[in-house]
């Protein structure tokens, strides 16, 4: 029988019961099984329980012993405590007794030491004969390892003499020495230079091995330096004439196809010359080293980059998108110096040599970056001189117009994506004087169609055109709809410009602090870019361009008030404001046109005409005369011609009509109704000519006052049609006529003095 599951921490009777009873004898008699199953157990209990009462009494029988042991222990414990007392005692009267003595030794040993520097010193400087003497021969060998190793010797004894303190004579003797010395060295110079030819074939071949030797060599004499600077000037030739083979090559060639070649060779010579570097010069970061050697090939081109972008420029219709192509290719070639130097470590990044060779491969395109927002306005201007509006019909202009302003927001956001291209964002404040002389031409050429509309309603006043023509009308409120669109897409162009702005100050690293009220004032920090490749600022615009732009940015911190093309705003407010009164003159002219003749109208002197007696007349008598009938069907005609306008919601007229202000406007009036708007206007300006033309009447017969009665009514009809009401003058005047002379005191009262005596006088009374 198996007992181990009982020793187990986690047992479970259940479980160790329903395992058991699923073997197969348990299976064939489970009450049997059981049965014996429990005498086993029992069994088992009765074998533990006899092996514990043993246990136990083998445990009282030695407790005793075990604890006179522990007694024995603490009293040895007690005497150890006490010999280490003693001990300590003994150590700290040696350690106070022998502080004498150490300090003895260590001056002993110090003078030792001196001693030893001052032997070895004085063997350096015997040295100097010894070495001395058959240098001639050495450097006669030709063997530049031994070349080296007794330079490196007399280096050190030299320095070693320098260090001694000898009389003035011994100076007289070691002069000649040293002049002997320097001999020898120019001699070594001379055959140096003959092994440099060998150095350079080395380098160019890149052989490795003898490149190291060469380095030990230099590195030994104290002259790495200088090899390093024949390392430079040899890469720095083999790079020039390249340069000088590319440009002199295949003169049908472009600048573009010049610098993108030099760049592959540039990229090509980094990245070969970076496995060799890190190889041969182990003392010296390769990432500098390389890093000097393409700035100062970029400086020292012949032709430079600049004289060559400069004749390029000339040869190229649009300067501006050649320049941005220019600066793509240079993009793409910093780029791949970024990945390469960040592959090596990013913590080069940091290095003062990368971010000056970052600003050398941007700065023969920085002068011409400069210029950015004069090449930006001369393509603008000729991209909209190719939209002209301008057209023998007027119609055709209007509809040019029209069709130029979708257009205009093209060439806007066009420019937007050149400004991205070239300058990263960093010439936004070229880019906003570009785009508002665009939009200072653009006014112009709605100036030329609204002039043509104004000469076109000239001609019309002279010639005494007829009601029913209403073209002039319509054209002039659609250039108002086009100017209301303008408006329009300026307020999307410029919440855009706003939000590129921002991500370019976040994207160049700064931050703007605002004032909590309007007292403090807002401030405007920098955070540098760990990567100078980064930094389009400083990499893109000279200083002067560079507080442009962060005058810029500091306009951002008042962003209520903040508006990149409020004058171009102005310009088309004010052009809202003169078409706007176009409309109404072209309306209103021809309203004036029958009112002004009104006070020299012959029926108001008339007294019965054909012989008819007044009071023989009832006032359904009466009709309209023609001249307000004339001006009450042309005030009726009048939504027909706006509702082509109106039938869907038109913000854009909407727009024009809230940045400028019509005639006889009250300051509840609401253009968001377009049609009600204008009505209300034409209509009120009509009633106050009206009224003002009828108090020019010098008399009124009896006669004349009911016929002037039906004509107000009339009017006031006609305005109750389109849903409008007299004015309060109208009103007034209207009940003074209908008074009669009894009453007409009583209906006076209340009303304005002035009408109540040119009425009394029209009238007679």
């Amino acid at each position: 029988m198996d007992l181990s599951a009982f020793s187990n921490d986690n047992f479970d009777a259940k479980d160790w019961i329903n395992s058991t009873f699923q073997l197969p004898e348990a299976k064939e008699n489970k009450e049997a099984y059981s049965s014996t199953l429990v005498m086993k157990l029992q069994l088992f209990i009765q074998e533990v329980n006899n092996a514990l009462e043993v246990t136990s009494q083998q445990v009282m029988q030695v407790i005793p012993r075990i604890v006179r042991e522990l007694d024995a222990m603490r009293e040895e414990a007690l005497l150890l405590k006490e010999q280490m007392k003693t001990v300590k005692d003994d150590i700290t009267k040696v350690e106070h007794d022998s502080t004498k003595s150490m300090k003895t030794l260590l001056l002993i040993d110090s003078v030792k030491s001196r001693m030893q520097e001052a032997t070895k010193s004085l063997k350096e400087a015997d040295n100097w004969s010894t070495l001395s003497a058959d240098v001639e021969d050495v450097f006669q060998t030709g063997d530049i390892n031994a070349i080296a190793a007794r330079l490196v010797g007399m280096q050190n004894s030299l320095e070693v003499n320098n260090a001694l303190e000898v009389t003035s004579q011994q100076v007289m003797q070691v002069i000649p020495r040293i002049v002997r010395e320097l001999d020898a060295m120019r001699e070594e110079a001379l055959l140096l230079k003959e092994q440099m030819k060998t150095v350079k074939d080395d380098i160019t071949k890149l052989i490795s091995e003898l490149s190291q030797m060469y380095v030990k060599i230099f590195l030994d004499i104290k002259r790495l330096p200088q090899l390093q600077k024949y390392y430079h000037n040899c890469q720095k030739n083999q790079l020039l004439e390249q340069w000088r083979l590319i440009v002199e090559s295949d003169p049908e060639e472009t600048f573009s196809d010049w610098i993108s070649n030099f760049h592959d060779i540039l990229l090509s010579t980094w990245h070969s010359q970076m496995n060799w570097c890190s190889q041969v010069f182990l003392d010296l970061p390769t990432v500098q080293i390389l890093c000097e050697l393409i700035v100062d090939v970029l400086s020292s081109l012949d032709p430079s980059l600049s004289s060559c972008i400069e004749t390029a420029f000339k040869e190229h219709s649009s300067p501006l998108l050649y320049l941005i192509d220019l600066k793509q290719t240079v993009d793409r070639f910093a780029k791949s110096l970024e990945v390469a130097i960040q592959g090596i470590s990013s913590d080069h990044l940091k290095s003062d040599n990368v971010a000056t060779l970052a600003q050398s491969l941007y700065a023969s395109y920085r002068p011409f970056i400069d210029e950015y927002s004069i090449l930006e306005e001369n393509l603008l201007l000729s991209n909209l001189c190719s939209l002209s509006v301008t057209s023998e019909e007027l119609m055709d202009a209007v509809h040019n117009l029209g069709d130029s302003v979708s257009k205009v927001l093209y060439l806007c956001q066009e420019a937007d994506n050149r400004c991205q291209q070239l300058t990263h964002g960093c010439g936004y404040p070229g880019l906003i004087i570009a785009l508002k002389m665009l939009y200072r031409q653009y006014a112009e050429q709605h100036k030329m169609v609204l002039n043509e509309l104004k000469s076109i309603k000239k001609k019309q006043d002279h010639a005494k055109i007829d009601d029913n023509d209403w073209t002039l009308f319509q054209h002039a409120l659609h250039i108002l709809q086009i100017t209301g669109e303008v408006l329009l897409q300026l307020e999307n162009l410029e919440a855009n410009l706003i939000n590129n702005i921002k991500e370019t100050a976040q994207k160049l690293g700064y931050t703007i602090e605002v004032g909590v009220n309007k007292l403090e004032q807002s401030s405007l920090a920098e955070k540098k870019s760990p990567n100078p490749f980064h930094a389009y600022d400083e990499l893109l615009l000279s200083p002067a361009k560079k507080r442009e732009l962060r005058k810029l940015f500091l306009k951002l911190c008042d962003a209520e008030d903040f508006r990149v093309l409020d004058d171009s705003f102005k310009i088309f407010r004010s052009l809202c404001a003169e078409i706007g009164k176009l409309v109404f003159d072209v309306v209103f002219d021809k309203i004036w046109t029958h009112i002004q003749e009104i006070p020299s109208l012959q029926i108001w002197s008339t007294e019965n005409p054909a012989g008819v007696l007044m009071s023989d007349l009832p006032a359904f008598s009466f009709s309209p005369q023609e001249y307000i009938t004339q001006i009450g069907q042309y005030i009726m005609t009048l939504p027909q011609h706006i509702e082509p306008f109106v039938l869907q919601d038109n913000p854009a007229l909407v727009t024009a009509l809230k940045h400028e202000q019509l005639p006889y406007t009250k300051p509840n009036d609401c253009v968001d109704h377009v049609a009600d708007y204008l009505l209300s206007c034409i209509a009120r300006g009509t009633l106050q000519i009206y009224f003002e033309a009828i108090l020019k009447i010098p008399h009124l017969t009896s006669y004349a006052n009911n016929q002037l009665i039906t004509d107000i009514g009339y009017v006031c009809d006609v305005l109750d049609d389109l849903g409008l009401s007299p004015s309060d003058n109208l009103g007034n005047l209207l009940l003074l006529l209908k008074a009669s002379s009894r009453d007409y005191a009583k209906t006076a009262q209340g009303k304005p003095e002035h009408l109540v005596k040119t009425v009394k006088a029209m009238r007679k009374l």
